[in-house]
């Protein structure tokens, strides 16, 4: 791999790789069949790797696989349907992944940039907890939404 002029020039925790960004749609299990072969169908057209989350273990499990070994430093883009129930609970999670890239750069780790949107399902449940109100295998994604985050606009945090 071959660093950058600016990575050269500072500190190792700070390094950057000319390698392209890793690109991962992270689906829901909710979606319904014809909103989940469009939703992979758009990813596909923009070079994105598709993760169906029917457990937040294996998802997150899959989501580190597509990313790349640890301590590579190269950067991931992440784009989440997520209900705005699960929304709330998933924003505590980015909090402290937000902690521990700034704890990685105090103690002048690698780390690796990581980029994160979010698409609101259509008619999805604003519960914190259950899915008193999800439409399991009637949701759908705001597919101008996800068509923009696809492309890279609507990012809403840079960890």
């Amino acid at each position: 791999m071959r660093l950058s002029l600016r990575a050269q020039r500072v500190c190792p925790a700070l390094l950057r790789y000319d390698v392209p960004v890793k690109k991962i749609l992270l689906l829901p299990f909710c979606l319904s069949r014809e909103a989940q072969e469009t939703a992979e169908s758009l990813a596909a057209e923009e070079g994105y790797v598709v993760v169906v989350a029917h457990s937040t273990a294996r998802a997150l499990a899959e989501v580190r696989r597509h990313a790349g070994p640890p301590g590579s430093g190269a950067p991931v883009r992440i784009v989440g349907v997520v209900c705005d129930g699960r929304a709330k609970k998933v924003w505590a999670g980015l909090v402290l992944l937000k902690a521990r890239q700034w704890g990685k750069r105090l103690l002048r780790r690698r780390v690796r940039r990581i980029e994160l949107a979010r698409v609101a399902i259509t008619g999805g449940t604003k519960s914190l907890f259950g899915r008193r109100q999800c439409n399991v295998g009637r949701n759908e994604p705001d597919f101008e939404g996800l068509r923009r985050a696809l492309r890279g606009a609507d990012t809403f945090m840079t960890a």
